[in-house]
């Protein structure tokens, strides 16, 4: 079965738009369920065992979300034995079912879904089924489209939290400097509104005279000549926020980014570490007073700075830096420093 004009326009619209909705396809949903007179309309996503599952009931408005098994005790449809874009009656599965209705599974990579229509009455035409068959391939792309896009969302927010953590950010600039886009740390110096700005038109705007023109030159130069190397720029010293402006790639299987040609990474002074000793005595296996030191140490200018922090003696902490050296490899405190602060630690 073609699908028709009319399902085309009321269905697969939705259907293709449905990744951005929250919750995700709730339109598609409840357009489906009105058109084939079910009770309840049920979209399973899963990857692997683990699923998500959305619902759209006659006569409720909102279309509920939960998280569940593929292999369900209450559900004794047999979801993994099902062929894909083959349209199953529920009659056909061995276990009793309370309810009539018809299912199609569609896959994607490693993301399997299933949509299923019931009724308490089995009132389903051949029209319905046959409808559920010519939606499987759009099913697919839907399912694909939905990955990449929670695949990049999934990236981003990892990302920005490692990069939140060691005070970095970034932002993506066309070649005249308008913002293209921006992760949290830059939209929340940008909500702060005394050190960078965006214009009416969203160009890159640095509130400081002499920061702005700093900006402005090294954007044209960078934009210019992308092959000379990134450019610095020092936009305030307190509250201390640099910059280091670079080209972008453009990617040789994706293409250039649309609109985006350069890449403004960000520097602000990091938030305190939760408990980077902790995490130091999990990495290098140290004991919470030998952690402790070592993170001082590795931040301090010596060790008599060091113990003068942590209120021991000068011989003792000798001892220490003696037995952190044989411990993690290294041979004096700049090597130190450089191990501990490079450790995924100062995540922590």
């Amino acid at each position: 079965m073609q699908i028709s004009r009319a399902d085309e326009l009321d269905l697969l619209t939705v259907l293709h738009e449905g990744m951005h909705e929250q919750p995700a396809w709730g339109l598609f949903l409840t357009r489906l369920l009105r058109r084939v007179r079910a009770s309840l309309v049920r979209l399973l996503l899963a990857r692997g065992d683990v699923g998500i599952e959305f619902t759209a009931r006659r006569n409720v408005r909102q279309i509920t979300q939960r998280s569940r098994p593929v292999s369900a005790p209450d559900d004794p449809i047999p979801y993994r034995n099902l062929r894909p874009e083959r349209v199953y009656s529920f009659t056909e599965f061995p276990s009793p079912y309370d309810v009539f209705g018809r299912i199609v599974r569609a896959r994607s990579g490693d993301l399997d879904g299933w949509l299923a229509i019931l009724s308490e009455d089995d009132d389903f035409s051949s029209g319905d089924g046959a409808l559920l068959s010519a939606l499987a391939p759009h099913l697919s792309i839907a399912f694909r489209n939905y990955a990449a896009v929670e695949h990049d969302r999934l990236q981003r927010e990892v990302a920005d939290w490692a990069l939140g953590r060691l005070g970095r950010g970034w932002l993506a600039l066309t070649d005249s400097g308008r913002v293209v886009a921006a992760d949290d740390l830059a939209e929340k110096i940008f909500r702060a509104g005394d050190q960078l700005r965006r214009s009416a038109e969203k160009r890159l705007l640095a509130v400081s005279p002499a920061a702005h023109q700093r900006l402005m030159e090294a954007i044209e130069a960078v934009a210019s000549q992308p092959r000379a190397g990134p450019r610095a720029v020092r936009i305030s010293e307190d509250p201390r926020l640099e910059l280091l402006i670079a080209p972008i790639e453009a990617d040789e299987l994706g293409g250039p980014i649309i609109g985006a040609s350069l890449a403004v990474h960000i520097q602000v002074p990091p938030p305190a570490a939760a408990d980077p000793a902790a995490a130091l005595g999990e990495l290098f296996d140290l004991s919470p007073a030998m952690a402790r030191f070592a993170w001082v140490l590795a931040r301090s200018g010596g060790i008599a700075e060091a113990a003068a922090q942590l209120g021991i003696r000068v011989e003792t902490a000798r001892s220490y830096s003696k037995a952190l050296y044989a411990k993690l490899g290294v041979s004096g405190q700049a090597e130190l420093g450089r191990r501990i602060l490079t450790s995924a630690a100062i995540l922590a």
